[in-house]
């Protein structure tokens, strides 16, 4: 049978340039995932499944699933200087994952043809800067309402594990998950009023706009960055969340609602739905590897490892 050979959860950020030799502020975080990263190398893991959310650029208003698994080829966006086109697939063990899942109380969305953005290319190429393995990619809906619910989504990555155990294979798996920690952005999903009239417009209709509104982004945070622009971080909220995690603690973590969690810590938290899947697709302890508030990187940056 296929084995879960670790699992590794951390930060994504545009913010992050990718460099694992940072002096000050930022190298604590990078310092944990560069040793997340050698354990991940000592694995030797034949394939990685991903979860990872995406920032309306793949999945929009017209089709928004809860869950959507990459069975076939992946395509990254090329958002923040992170890969651009096709990245390596497992295509055979997207199927076999898709397959259980199914048959396990789950109906997620299925693409033969997956594009992904930096919430999925950035965790994959620091642990995999040269983006030999091939992964399976699942996108767990955190942008817009409705989301599947944390419990649903640990849930979700209960099977998804079982799944991965349950294959007639000899393949080493890694469990990857990314999303920002506490982290306020501007608002994007349709059931918030204070979600402005272009985006309301792009998050359903910006299908055929993804290229030029990457290219945006990608502007802005250049901008932002050379003017030293922060955003809020809660960090008393983001060292309980990895406090309830690595303690097994999952009630108190089914149990945030999501006004909860936005007023304790922002809509950029619903990302974390990514960590508690992996959790769930793990089945193991975890520990925390490194925990440091980044507002000039717009987020809580943290490291867990199992």
């Amino acid at each position: 049978m296929a084995m879960i050979v670790g699992c590794v959860a951390f930060s994504h950020s545009p913010f992050w340039d990718m460099s694992f030799e940072i002096t000050g502020p930022g190298e604590s975080f990078v310092r944990g995932v560069a040793q997340a990263r050698d354990i991940a190398r000592r694995l030797e893991p034949d394939a990685y499944v991903i979860f990872g959310p995406d920032h309306f650029r793949n999945f929009f208003y017209d089709v928004l699933p809860p869950f959507c698994i990459g069975v076939n080829a992946v395509e990254g966006a090329g958002d923040y200087g992170l890969p651009k086109g096709q990245l390596p697939g497992a295509a055979a063990l997207g199927a076999g994952i898709y397959d259980y899942v199914i048959h396990h109380g789950f109906d997620p969305a299925v693409s033969m043809r997956m594009g992904v953005d930096h919430g999925i290319t950035q965790p994959y190429v620091a642990l995999d800067p040269d983006q030999k393995t091939p992964m399976v990619p699942i996108m767990v809906n955190c942008s817009g309402h409705p989301r599947p619910t944390l419990r649903r989504c640990y849930d979700f990555g209960t099977a998804v594990g079982a799944a991965i155990r349950s294959l007639p294979t000899t393949q080493r798996i890694l469990i990857l998950a990314s999303g920002g920690m506490s982290h306020w952005i501007q608002p994007v999903s349709l059931d918030n009023p204070d979600t402005n009239t272009e985006t309301r417009d792009y998050v359903v209709n910006g299908r055929t706009r993804s290229a030029e509104h990457t290219a945006k982004r990608n502007e802005s945070v250049r901008t932002r960055k050379a003017a030293q622009v922060s955003g809020r971080v809660n960090a008393e909220w983001d060292q309980w969340f990895l406090d309830r995690l690595t303690a097994n603690d999952l009630d108190a973590l089914f149990a945030i609602e999501d006004r909860e969690l936005e007023e304790k810590a922002g809509n950029g938290a619903h990302e974390l739905r990514t960590w508690i899947a992996a959790a769930g697709a793990w089945n193991q302890p975890l520990r925390t590897m490194s925990y440091e508030p980044m507002p000039s990187w717009v987020t809580g940056m943290g490291c867990v490892v199992g």
